[in-house]
């Protein structure tokens, strides 16, 4: 059945991208549903982050339009209603400790979430400093500060780094989850973890959108199984395209 416009959470039209005369987005068309997981996936350089970035307004297209709730975004302000966002590496404050930088977070914001606290262990690591945090536990502050404000739109960029086997278990579980209640934007490298947690795929190589769907429509187009080999046949098929 074909999907109203009116369901998407998201809608990308057009969207490009330069810097210094190089396009990291080159007319990307996407859109997003809601209570749906969708994950982008690419090659290094493929344009991911930029996408994120300028979904959120955080960065800006050169042309073509960004819309979030049936608003067109052109500023991080008019995206942080609905959105809460999560960049790679997002920098926290060294020298505070765990315990005394979510208090500051719950007073600023207003934004506590007591569960998303206890399932992420953190009490744990309240009277560490943030400098003093393995790559594991940074990360599990950073999805704690993307989940707890439950906005209708949760943006992650690499959702899973640092995180041992185990622990991604236990986070596909949580985003499974938390699906029931809103929209989940991921940029993925770890292709079969993605394949696990995700509903819809979107495929971007050198700043297009090459393919878009789910994994059973993705196996028809591509007349493969898995996300992994999928990805390297539109991969292929794409660099075929520009060499010939």
């Amino acid at each position: 059945m074909e999907i109203l416009a009116s369901e998407y959470v998201i809608e990308i039209k057009g969207v490009v991208k330069e810097y210094n005369g190089i396009r990291a987005l080159d007319g990307v068309d996407a859109h997003i549903k809601d209570k749906c997981i969708t994950c982008i996936i690419g090659p290094n350089g493929a344009g991911k982050s930029t996408f994120l970035k300028i979904t959120v307004g955080i960065e800006f297209p050169d042309s073509g339009t960004v819309t979030i709730k049936n608003r067109q975004i052109k500023v991080f302000k008019d995206a942080k209603r609905y959105v809460s966002f999560m960049p790679e590496n997002m920098r926290l404050y060294p020298d505070f400790y765990v315990g005394e930088f979510l208090h500051f977070f719950h007073e600023v914001t207003d934004y506590k979430e007591a569960g998303f606290i206890e399932f992420l262990e953190l009490k744990s690591v309240y009277n560490k400093k943030i400098k003093e945090l393995s790559k594991g536990w940074h990360q599990r502050l950073r999805l704690y500060l993307a989940l707890a404000p439950r906005k209708p739109i949760t943006i992650m960029d690499e959702p899973f780094e640092g995180f041992d086997p185990l622990n991604m278990r236990r986070i596909e579980k949580l985003f499974r989850k938390e699906r029931e209640e809103r929209a989940f934007l991921l940029s993925i490298h770890q292709l079969n973890y993605a394949e696990r947690v995700c509903d819809m795929f979107m495929l971007l190589y050198s700043g297009r959108m090459v393919a878009h769907g789910s994994i059973y429509e993705l196996s028809k187009r591509f007349g493969k199984d898995k996300l992994e080999d999928i990805f390297i046949s539109a991969i292929e098929n794409e660099m075929h395209q520009i060499i010939y």
